[in-house]
């Protein structure tokens, strides 16, 4: 059975597939390496299409309007109608973006080909409107961001590291985590989790928490937390290593919560993409040839994903067992008649002869 056999609903971006989110009501927003927005209701229907400067990365929505990170700009659309707002540039790329109360704060980086190396950021703080308020700079890189307790941590590359704090946008407060600089950061059921540069997991007080030697990315989902490394090694973690597969080099993956839950792991081989569908306890499902796949993302109990091909597939996990279930029910069926067929022809050679 192919992947689209399985899908809830399969849409077309027409470009490589950068970034992708689900609204709760299974509503479904795509955008592409070209800028490229698109924006789907829950039953599949277009709702608009939209041009942005450069590749979508960020997708936030923001009250009756729709942020994004495009290239180096922050682009604020109307949700409803695709319209643009406004679109202002910043200094570098734009990575980062949230909502702080009713304003957006964005993140830029500016990289240094020479050095291969960041050598400023900033922290851009804009009104509905599009008025800039602040703007706020640093040497680090903020590599991701997690909201606990009411402020925003931003996880700081070298040199100093730690995590950058702010309730405003306005003043931010450094806290370091030993001399740690930090990739990633994510929630589980015990609190925040950081990933560091070294691939060390360790919680914002610096308690040190059994991972996956020389990790280098944190995928979430299902309130649990995932890591996975250059070596296509992708582990689950609950208290440490709860349990772990191997393949190839992993691009993207996701959890999709309930009892139908399943785990969602996307790898490429450097010419062939594979989607693994797995248990939560680990065991495998089953898995697709497909192209390759850079973004997934999970709600309630569906699963999208884009692709290169420009693909956007949303699993809904209850209609994928029961497709499953049917397809494997088939097969049995298939089989059972099968034996029947060759007990029948045993029997007539036997009477021939």
């Amino acid at each position: 059975m192919d992947l689209r056999d399985l899908a809830w609903m399969v849409r077309h971006l027409d470009e490589p597939v950068s970034a992708v989110h689900l609204f709760p009501d299974g509503g479904l927003i795509a955008g592409g390496w070209d800028g490229c927005v698109k924006r789907w209701d829950e039953q599949g229907e277009l709702l608009w299409s939209a041009s942005t400067p450069d590749r979508v990365m960020a997708v936030t929505p923001w009250g009756d309007a729709l942020a994004l990170t495009a290239g180096l700009h922050v682009v604020v659309l109307d949700l409803a109608t695709g319209e643009e707002r406004w679109s202002r540039p910043l200094e570098g790329s734009a990575d980062l973006q949230c909502v702080v109360g009713e304003h957006l704060l964005t993140t830029s980086s500016v990289y240094d080909i020479e050095h291969f190396d960041f050598l400023e950021s900033a922290f851009w703080l804009h009104d509905a409107n599009g008025e800039e308020l602040h703007v706020h700079r640093l040497d680090e890189r903020p590599w991701d961001v997690i909201e606990h307790d009411g402020e925003l941590l931003f996880g700081l590359g070298r040199p100093r590291g730690g995590l950058l704090v702010t309730k405003d946008g306005h003043t931010f407060e450094h806290r370091a985590i030993g001399d740690l600089a930090v990739l990633a950061m994510a929630h589980d059921a015990a609190g925040p989790l950081v990933l560091s540069s070294l691939g060390d997991l360790v919680r914002i007080n610096g308690d040190h928490v059994e991972g996956l030697a020389n990790a280098d990315a944190m995928h979430i989902g299902d309130g649990r937390v995932f890591l996975s490394d250059e070596a296509g090694g992708f582990a689950c973690i609950d208290q440490g290593v709860a349990w772990s597969l191997r393949g190839a080099p992993v691009t993207a993956a996701a959890a999709v919560e309930g009892e139908d839950g399943v785990v969602a792991v996307a790898r490429w081989s450097g010419a062939q993409g594979h989607l693994e569908l797995v248990e939560v306890d680990g065991t495998n499902l089953v898995s697709h040839e497909v192209a390759k796949i850079e973004t997934m993302t999970a709600e309630g109990s569906r699963l999208a994903m884009g692709t290169q091909a420009g693909d956007v597939i949303v699993l809904d996990a209850p209609m994928l067992r029961r497709r499953l279930t049917r397809d494997d029910e088939t097969e049995a069926v298939d089989d059972e008649a099968a034996a029947h067929r060759a007990a029948m022809l045993a029997k007539l050679k036997a009477l021939r002869n």
